[in-house]
């Protein structure tokens, strides 16, 4: 963009007539404790600790499935299948959100 006479002795006016910030030790902390949060990205651990979790749940439900005693049912049973369910849920809860909204 080609910048005329006007736009540079405005540019000149307004920098002339630009208020001065004044001297405080905290505005900069201010600022800063008011922006968002950087995203620190760690790159190889989130698909590390994904494939750990998953290669767990799959162990866990191959051992629930295997030593389960389909004659009789108990409480216990019921509570394990159920932990798993949620915790599979989870997971997958997780590692879908992981992808969609990395950055």
């Amino acid at each position: 963009m080609r910048r005329e006479k006007d736009d540079i002795e405005l540019g000149m006016l307004l920098k002339e007539h630009q208020p001065v910030a004044g001297e405080n030790e905290w505005f900069t902390r201010k600022v800063m404790n008011r922006l968002p949060e950087r995203r620190r990205s760690i790159g190889w651990i989130q698909p590390v600790v994904f494939a750990v979790c998953f290669i767990i749940c799959g162990l866990s439900w191959a051992y629930l499935l295997l030593t389960q005693d389909y004659n009789v049912i108990i409480v216990k049973d019921v509570v394990a299948f159920g932990i798993t369910l949620i915790a599979t849920f989870v997971l997958l809860w997780q590692f879908i959100q992981a992808l969609l909204f990395s950055d």
